[in-house]
């Protein structure tokens, strides 16, 4: 945590989308003289006595009910049907009100609910209805809205439509609770976000989450912007943010537009306030979850651009310190106007992006921000500082870090040695660091994590190591061995590193034996470390000599086993690497134990698509292969595997990739397994490579297929058809 304490300065530290979305196919409205919906089909009972009515089929529903509830139905429906025949709203409502009395209401098929819904709005717009109808209507509609993720929310979306034009928000806000209530606890909203890098129109405040699990209909967006409408009209910006954190998704631009356009179009002012409001309260939700907040960051700090990156602090300094400010600076300074804080973790994770991308002054101005904030910069932020200076190997600056964070009372821990132990190495001052490194030694940690520990001396094995100095590598590993901490895993893989570049495969046999000795496995890392000095001594058996070693260790090589080691060959896309993959893929099928599947198929053609500078032809003969290997043993390529490789393929540059890309949405075409995933992944790889004619192509296909877009998908129509396009 941070602490509090006075200031201390430091000199040296440093959407708006087209309502309609252009040419998209048009939504259906939900403002209420836009409700026209066709009539549902009917679902009529035989009445005694009226043998000239034709027949009609009872729910199947009724399966299972007792004979007096079954009766209760059919006596219902009846009277439904013949008020709508009436058309006698006192007639359709004592039949809905029976039903919705005893709890039978769910029984009927829910078109015919919601056409008996939808004539009663009529007729309360009208103001025909009484008030004790109208709230008797309205906890209908709830109830019917939330009787099934497939029922529709037309009517409950009208009838608060009308309730927020009347500025009756205490109803619009009570009746979208009975809603909630009437979902018991079902969990239609909250489902776990898939984070995507794609940035929020125009602001890069929050990320975007295609919730690929989740099939959110509009009719429950609808809901959720007209509850925080209410909200919003009397600046119940807590009680906004609390229904917006317990639905578990977020609201894209498009959804918000479409639902400005359709029905505040003749009150700007308003829009203007409540997309305003939602910004906030986006970016509320993402500081609640620090880690999607620091996934968010990292990802913008991979950008060409700092732009976003800024545009995001600014947003949560006006957060900080704005007039309305509602984000505290750490938990412990929460109050009944800022709800959410920003962690420690979210301090860190901006100063490291800050960092990362050279933005010097951002990271001063995050720094003198907590300041006046009352927040002195905790051990984590410093360690984050000295780090950074570590990547641009300015030692001196790390140790002048160093001892303004120990005036400043801040005492360091392991982590905070380890990367001033690491910097000084790195800028070749080996006298420095282990001087470091002896006084780190005489400090007792208690509390430390034994990883954190352990890595102050891994850190010195590789730094020792850059200085060829094996004698004081083994000295040390002697005496961690005999004292503590004991080698782990990483201190070995450095060494096989170590030996496997110099092509010692005597101490890197010593170092294997040694692991076996200590009952101490390796790891894909290790076994990958092992193959690539093999291949660089000419070892053609490589694949084999590696099985044989990871036998002597006791591991019994398997899929998941192969398939790691083939991903972490792949990451170096040579021809060399690619034709060790093919070996060890020759070695998989003819192991009964280790069997390729799908998986790793898709792996391997991921890699080769990957490829880059290597003639196209050797690729397609691979590629035939692959395929022609996949087919004999009855392999087929998925929904999920085919997302794979078209994704792996549009984020490789040249054309080729497209090509490959296309193909692949070619055959899932032929196979019919398309989905809506597969053009989320297509849209958002041409949106990235900035091809905008083939992006409209695609969309004018998805339309054409008759699929209806989701609201992740429609997103990223509207980031391609908007003007002064940047591709981010």
């Amino acid at each position: 945590m941070f602490s509090t304490a006075t200031r201390h300065k430091s000199s040296v530290l440093l959407d708006v989308l087209s309502p309609s979305l252009m040419n998209r196919v048009a939504r259906k409205s939900f403002s209420l003289n836009a409700i026209r919906l066709k009539p549902a089909p009917p679902f009529h009972v035989t009445e005694p006595g009226d043998s000239h009515k034709k027949t009609y089929v009872v729910p199947s529903s009724l399966r299972g009910l007792e004979a007096v509830q079954i009766d209760l139905v059919k006596k219902g429906q009846a009277q439904l049907l013949s008020g709508r025949d009436k058309n006698d709203p006192s007639q359709v409502l004592e039949a809905l009100s029976l039903l919705h009395g005893r709890k039978l209401l769910h029984v009927l098929p829910p078109p015919q609910v919601e056409d008996g819904l939808r004539f009663l709005l009529g007729e309360l717009s009208t103001g025909k209805l009484s008030f004790a109808d109208e709230e008797l209507y309205a906890r209908i509609a709830a109830l019917h809205a939330a009787s099934s993720i497939t029922s529709s929310t037309d009517a409950l979306c009208a009838f608060l439509l009308l309730r927020l034009k009347q500025k009756n928000f205490t109803a619009v806000i009570e009746l979208y609770a009975e809603y909630l209530k009437g979902l018991r606890g079902r969990e239609i909203w909250n489902v776990d976000d898939v984070e995507d890098d794609v940035i929020s129109q125009g602001a890069g405040l929050v990320s975007d989450e295609h919730d690929r699990g989740m099939q959110v209909t509009q009719g429950r967006l609808t809901l959720l912007l007209i509850v925080i409408a209410a909200h919003a009209s009397q600046d119940a910006f807590k009680s906004a943010l609390q229904t917006y954190l317990e639905t578990g998704i977020r609201l894209y631009p498009p959804s918000v537009d479409s639902f400005l356009a359709a029905n505040f179009a003749h009150n700007p002012a308003f829009a203007a306030k409540f997309k305003s409001f939602i910004a906030r309260l986006d970016l509320a939700r993402m500081i609640s979850r620090p880690t999607s907040l620091s996934k968010h960051i990292m990802n913008l700090a991979t950008r060409h651009s700092t732009e976003l990156l800024e545009s995001l602090y600014k947003s949560i300094a006006d957060g900080l310190f704005g007039p309305d400010a509602y984000i505290a600076p750490e938990s412990t300074k929460k109050t009944s106007s800022k709800i959410v804080a920003l962690t420690e973790v979210g301090w860190v994770t901006l100063l490291s992006a800050f960092l990362r991308c050279r933005r010097r002054d951002l990271a001063s101005k995050l720094w003198e921000d907590q300041l006046t904030l009352g927040i002195t910069p905790g051990v984590s932020l410093w360690t984050t500082l000295i780090d950074s200076y570590g990547a641009t190997n300015e030692a001196d600056a790390a140790v002048a870090s160093w001892n303004m964070m120990k005036a400043q009372g801040i005492q360091p821990d392991a982590l905070a040695y380890r990367a001033l132990i690491a910097t000084l190495f790195k800028g070749r001052r080996r006298s420095e660091a282990l001087r470091f490194f002896q006084s780190f030694q005489k400090l007792p940690f208690q509390g430390a994590s034994e990883g954190h520990f352990l890595s102050v001396y891994n850190t010195v094995i590789d730094g020792l190591l850059s200085f060829n100095d094996e004698t004081a590598v083994q000295a040390l590993l002697e005496k961690m061995e005999k004292h503590g901490p004991k080698p782990d895993l990483i201190s070995y893989n450095t060494l096989l590193a170590y030996y496997g570049r110099r092509g010692n495969f005597k101490s890197l046999a010593s170092v294997v034996g040694r692991m076996v000795e200590l009952k101490i496995a390796g790891d894909v890392y290790s076994f990958s470390t092992i193959l690539s000095a093999l291949l660089r001594a000419g070892r053609d058996d490589a694949p084999d000599l590696l099985i044989n070693i990871m036998r002597k260790q006791g591991i019994q090589p398997n899929v998941a086993t192969y398939s790691a080691i083939i991903d972490h060959q792949l990451q170096a896309p040579t021809i060399k690497n690619f034709e060790t993959v093919m070996r060890l893929l020759y070695r998989m099928e003819e192991d009964a134990a280790a069997q390729p599947n799908v998986k790793t198929y898709t792996s391997i053609l991921a890699g080769l698509d990957r490829m880059e500078g290597i003639d196209s032809r050797r690729k397609n003969e691979w590629r035939k292969e692959i395929t022609w290997r996949m087919k004999k043993r009855r392999i087929d390529l998925n929904e999920v595997t085919y997302h794979v490789l078209i994704s792996s393929s549009l984020k490789h540059p040249p054309s080729e990739g497209l090509e490959q890309a296309l193909s692949y949405y070619r055959q899932m075409q032929r196979r019919k397994l398309t989905n809506d995933t597969t053009w989320y992944v297509l849209l958002l790889g041409l949106l990235r490579r900035n091809n905008w004619a083939l992006a409209e192509e695609i969309i004018t296909d998805m339309f054409a297929s008759g699929h209806r877009p989701s609201v992740a998908v429609e997103h990223l129509i509207a980031k391609i058809r908007q003007p002064n396009k940047d591709g981010t």
